[in-house]
């Protein structure tokens, strides 16, 4: 037992002495601190109290992270991550050079990465100095984009309170899609439109469309697409295929299209003599020829109209039936087929634009009375008769809603009603399709 005594007792005496100096030390350390106090207490508040308005400010008002600030923000595609740097004086006074380049592909989609989304986020993208977007959200979609190009894209952010604590970050997005061909239907019935779409085509690409319909298609130009309008007339022969061929980008496509049966009634029409014979005669034919037929043929280079199209007499009797009848006047051995729908309701009513567009005639003809014709674009129009007034003329730009004119019985006219019909050039189709779906792939929107 002697070892374990005799080896305990240094420890102890160790421990008697660190005893004796703590209380030394720790008096000497707050001599020392006080003294530091004392001489430096000024430096000391002031660095505290920086700290602290830095740690506030970054918790309310940005949530970047401070490397991410330094550096630049990240951006990942195509998985790749990019450090894109905050714009100094080269980059703000357009040197190109210092913008980063990306590339963007079909189904690509761009991340913004940040720590935590700031209280003020813009990203804007341009095309062909054309702002074409703008959103708060950090993220970027092929479909946001409009086909191929060079796009130019702004990113700033901040707490909102500050405009010069605002960050700007630049760069360019070189957008170049595949040629992507869309139609409408394969399938279609008489007096409907089919419309054929080709998407991220260079201008130096060819584009062109044959058919076996009677009918030659205009090709437009319009953001990333050209497009083409393929009235079916009503008078097209049914359950029969029809061939359409597109030659696109050097290559060529063909589209077997079946024309389905569709069951168009018959109406027998009786209207007073004296005014079947005032309003349909020699006379009245060549005022159509001379001042309607020429505007049949008219087509804007752009779309006007917006969304889905809309009945334009509020409350309106109208069955689709009306649309490409065959209709017999006054027991006449021959029949026509009537290209539009009668829209009764009282006189007076008021008539509204079916869509935006341009009206291209407004004024009284003898056949179809006070009448108004609206261009929406793309050779597209709609046509209102037979009204008691106008109240557009020639020229006018018209909203979808605006008042054309008042529901009425002049001209070939045997009560108070509004025909109303729809044409692509001159051939006319079924404006119910317009206002139940709109135009096939191209529902523009405001």
């Amino acid at each position: 037992m002697e070892p374990y005594r005799y080896r305990s007792y240094p420890y102890r005496r160790n421990q008697q002495k660190k005893s004796a100096k703590g209380p030394l030390a720790i008096a000497l350390l707050l001599i020392c601190a006080v003294a530091v106090w004392l001489l430096y207490k000024d430096k000391i508040l002031n660095f505290f109290t920086t700290k602290v308005a830095i740690l506030s400010k970054n918790d309310t008002q940005t949530s970047i992270d401070p490397q991410t600030e330094a550096e630049g923000i990240t951006i990942r595609l195509n998985g790749k991550d990019t450090v894109i740097p905050q714009v100094n004086d080269s980059t703000a006074a357009g040197d190109s050079a210092a913008i980063p380049q990306l590339s963007f592909e079909r189904g690509s989609t761009l991340d913004i990465i940040l720590a935590k989304k700031p209280a003020v986020f813009d990203l804007v993208v341009y095309k062909d100095d054309t702002q074409v977007l703008t959103t708060h959200e950090p993220t970027l979609t092929e479909s946001q984009l409009q086909g191929d190009g060079t796009y130019h894209c702004i990113v700033e952010m901040g707490d909102g309170n500050d405009a010069a604590a605002m960050r700007s970050y630049s760069f360019t997005l070189a957008a170049d899609f595949p040629p992507e061909l869309l139609v409408s239907s394969t399938e279609i019935k008489p007096g409907e439109l089919l419309v054929i779409c080709a998407n991220n085509l260079n201008e130096d690409q060819n584009f062109s469309v044959e058919t076996e319909f009677n009918f030659k298609p205009n090709c437009f130009s319009y953001q990333n697409k050209r497009v083409v309008l393929l009235p079916v007339s009503y008078t097209t022969e049914a359950e029969k295929v029809y061939q359409v061929k597109v030659y696109m980008a050097g290559e060529s496509y063909s589209y077997a299209v079946r024309v389905d049966n569709k069951e168009f009634t018959t109406q027998y029409l009786t209207i007073d003599k004296q005014v079947a014979a005032a309003t349909r005669n020699e006379k009245s034919a060549q005022e159509l020829a001379d001042k309607v037929t020429p505007l049949k043929t008219v087509s804007d280079p752009e779309p006007y109209w917006t969304g889905k199209f809309i009945l334009p007499v509020e409350g309106g009797r109208v069955s689709e039936a009306d649309f490409g009848k065959r209709r017999y006047v006054n027991d006449a051995p021959t029949s026509y087929r009537h290209n539009g729908l009668d829209i009764g309701q009282d006189k007076g009513t008021p008539v509204k634009a079916s869509n935006n567009g341009r009206v291209l005639l407004a004024e009284f003809l003898t056949e179809t009375g006070n009448t108004v014709i609206i261009e929406h674009g793309f050779g597209l129009k709609t046509w209102y008769y037979h009204m008691d007034e106008l109240n557009v003329k020639e020229g006018d730009w018209v909203k979808q809603g605006d008042m054309i004119g008042k529901v009425g019985s002049t001209g070939f006219s045997t009560s108070p009603h509004l025909h109303f019909s729809a044409s692509v050039n001159q051939v006319y189709i079924n404006p119910i399709t317009l206002m139940h779906e709109g135009v096939p792939l191209l529902k523009q929107e405001e």
